[in-house]
């Protein structure tokens, strides 16, 4: 019985040894996890192989954690937060790594190598990316040119630019250098030709105050304000958003009064319509592809590395991966969602048959190719 036992185990010992020689390793993942092979090294320092072999188990555990945060996370933010990413995933590859078996493992020089095939914890992970809020908002350039008058005298010191441009920049935009009155003759020529003007939204508007009264109000003067605004994107010459409001001001002199109408009415819907078109912007600068036929994560990954190569793709992640199911979320510099199907359908390595194609997303399947 003994001798039967001794030869089972070193049978199984024996198997186990061909199969990590022969990458042979089977690994069966639960729902939810993505299999996917690594590799780490390690030097040989004054000979403790032990210890180079345990570093070169450790980095292959990394690296196999990385290849899938780098689905879920845009280049950009894996540099930008690498500290972050390190303390919270790459650090605790027990945590994300459910299972893992060594493919193979060799000296080479003065190195430790390790191969390993490794069952990551997808879903789990990609919550986690998505709880620490990673990626950055877009920050888009605005100039403005807002055209102000006290009955039918410009203003000399801008007021409700002024305050316009505090409104927006609450809002997490940037503002342009660019002055667009010293560009134009005048707004009519500017919505002609907005693509002259370096930024992302032009805002254009005017701003009146005219007298309304100063009886009974106790030696005080009256004025109301009218603003209308609109926000162009200068390289489509699209009017993303309009508005219209009034407001009125009271003071003891008909210029303070007629100031104090110009601020308030800028004021009064100022916050709301930086903070709206900001949103507005975000949805129209973002293209969701959702894509069928995907068989594993390394093609996902080639796929997202193509994606980032278009010339319209500023960046892109993976927003879900489930089946052969992917949702990859693309942010532009330019274009738009039928540019990306285009581009989709000219690839020569990849035979992407494309579904529907809405203003801001799209639907796709990806065909084995032979």
């Amino acid at each position: 019985m003994r001798k039967f036992l001794l030869y089972t185990l070193h049978f199984t010992l024996y198997t186990f040894l061909i199969g990590c020689a022969t990458g042979k390793v089977a690994i069966k993942p639960t729902p939810g996890a993505e299999l996917v092979e690594a590799e780490g090294q390690a030097p040989i320092i004054k000979d403790d192989l032990v210890g180079a072999k345990n570093t070169a188990l450790s980095e292959a555990q990394r690296s196999a954690l990385g290849m899938v945060v780098g689905v879920y996370v845009s280049g950009e933010t894996l540099v930008s937060k690498a500290t972050l990413l390190e303390e919270n995933i790459l650090g605790q590859t027990q945590g994300y790594i459910e299972k893992y078996a060594v493919i193979k493992e060799w000296r080479e020089g003065d190195f430790y190598k390790t191969r390993i095939k490794a069952a990551v914890r997808k879903e789990d992970l990609a919550k986690k990316i998505n709880e620490m809020n990673l990626e950055p908002k877009p920050a888009p350039f605005v100039a403005f040119w807002i055209d102000e008058k006290i009955e039918d005298k410009p203003v000399e010191v801008s007021i409700v630019e002024s305050q316009l441009m505090q409104n927006f920049l609450s809002a997490g935009f940037r503002i342009s250098d660019e002055k667009p009155r010293k560009i134009f003759n005048d707004q009519q020529e500017a919505e002609k030709t907005t693509e002259k003007v370096n930024a992302d939204i032009l805002i254009l508007g005017n701003a009146v105050s005219r007298f309304v009264t100063d009886k009974d109000l106790g030696g005080m003067i009256s004025y109301r304000a009218t603003l209308s605004v609109k926000a162009i994107k200068p390289n489509t010459r699209e009017v993303v958003s309009a508005v219209d409001d009034v407001s009125g001001g009271v003071d003891i002199t008909n210029e303070a009064a007629a100031k104090a109408s110009l601020k308030r009415v800028a004021e009064k819907f100022g916050t709301n319509f930086a903070k709206n078109l900001y949103e507005t912007l975000q949805k129209q600068t973002t293209v969701i592809l959702k894509i069928s036929g995907i068989p594993d994560l390394n093609q996902l990954n080639n796929l997202n590395r193509i994606v980032r190569s278009f010339i319209e793709v500023k960046d892109s992640r993976v927003r879900n991966y489930s089946g052969d199911l992917a949702m990859v979320e693309m942010t532009l510099r330019r274009g738009n969602a039928q540019d990306i199907a285009r581009r989709l359908e000219q690839l020569k390595d990849q035979k992407i048959s494309i579904i529907s194609v809405g203003q801001y997303d799209l639907e796709a399947i990806l065909s084995p190719t032979r």
